[in-house]
């Protein structure tokens, strides 16, 4: 049986990519021998999502450092503090670089997976075997000089790119050597039971960090109450800007129509699907918003700003409503109006009903089969 590598950054934390990469484990178990190789972690830990017990999950350092702003402590002119941080930071790099080298020195399989441009670059240094390679990528660039160059600086020798949207397969397609393909995330599961759209509720879900622009949501919120007091707002998920969003809701005396539960594990997210009508995205930057696509799985119709290459990838006409040049308050009014509006909703829905399909499991097992034999 021919084994699959995957490596990644943490599986703790839940998160798009961890979704991915417990996927996609799930979808290689049945045919091959699939290791997950974590870069931080430990065997005791609860992972985030639920691993095929078949499938052996590798941690090569105990605990995942902690992110100190660079931003904040220049801002700060303390610079004992800012010496102190550059030289942690370079210890936190070197001591990765050899645990990885002696890991991939000694690996034994046939295809690598990478999910980051940095363990890309890690084993295109020190992987010595003939294993088929490839680079998943799950970030929008941007226009980021810095950040494209990185990408294709570190899969220089690789086999594939694989990402999820065909605005980022053609881009990078004309940059790079290596075949570049475009395949969809995949869903765990698609729910056969949908949302009845029955309440005046929205959802957004999503790790509380600043691009995912919840302060946004918070302002188009806002607007929303000023027009229409029944709509509630649920944001599900945990994170470094969950308290200055809780204060934020205060402040704009908000409490009675935002509700913050923080984490929650998905049987209690599904809960909170079931009884929503709408999903709003606001983040900045979105290269494949697998949060849209799980929203969609449940009946949900979306809506977003157009900013997030994802949602513009799989949010149309048919299944919900991108909004341009970042328009907080034409996206109030879309919101205000599809909340009065119960037959667009469930127009809405029949038409993701129809396309959800393209996210399943099996289709995307048949999309990966072309690359992975």
């Amino acid at each position: 049986m021919k084994k699959i590598t995957i490596i990644t950054m943490q599986l703790k934390t839940p998160g798009g990519i961890e979704r991915f990469v417990t996927t996609l484990a799930d979808i290689f178990s049945k045919d091959f021998e699939v290791e997950v190789v974590s870069n931080y972690g430990r065997p005791e830990e609860k992972l985030a999502f639920n691993m095929p017990k078949n499938v052996k999950v590798s941690f090569l350092t105990p605990n995942q450092p902690k992110e100190v702003s660079m931003k904040n402590l220049i801002a700060s002119f303390k610079w004992h503090k800012i010496i102190g941080e550059l030289n942690r930071r370079q210890e936190i790099d070197s001591t990765r670089e050899q645990v990885f080298k002696k890991f991939l020195r000694g690996l034994k399989t046939d295809y690598i997976i990478t999910d980051r441009a940095l363990y890309s670059y890690m084993v295109r240094k020190y992987y010595r075997g003939d294993a088929i390679k490839i680079a998943t990528d799950h970030n929008y660039h941007q226009n980021s000089n810095k950040y494209i160059d990185e990408l294709l600086s570190s899969i220089t020798g690789f086999d594939y790119l694989v990402v999820a949207t065909d605005e980022l397969k053609d881009f990078y397609s004309v940059r790079t050597k290596v075949k570049c393909l475009k395949i969809n995330n995949p869903l765990d599961v698609i729910p056969t039971k949908k949302t009845s759209l029955s309440n005046k509720n929205l959802i957004s879900v999503g790790r509380f960090v600043p691009e995912k622009d919840f302060e946004s949501l918070i302002d188009v919120m806002k607007l929303v109450h000023e027009k229409d007091q029944d709509i509630h707002l649920t944001i599900i998920g945990d994170g470094i800007t969950y308290t200055r969003i809780k204060s934020k809701v205060k402040t704009l005396g908000l409490e009675k129509v935002v509700s913050l539960p923080g984490f929650l594990s998905q049987p209690e997210i599904e809960k909170y699907y079931y009884g929503s009508s709408l999903f709003v995205l606001t983040s900045k930057t979105e290269a494949f918003g697998l949060v849209l696509t799980e929203a969609m799985s449940y009946g949900l119709p979306c809506i977003a700003f157009d900013r997030a290459s994802g949602a513009r990838a799989q949010i149309t006409r048919h299944t919900g409503i991108l909004i341009r040049d970042f328009n907080k308050e034409e996206m109030a009014s879309r919101i205000v109006n599809l909340m009065n509006d119960k037959e667009s909703l469930k127009t809405y829905q029949e038409s993701i009903n129809q396309v959800i399909s393209k996210y399943d499991k099996k289709q995307i097992q048949k999309d990966w089969a072309k690359i992975v034999l």
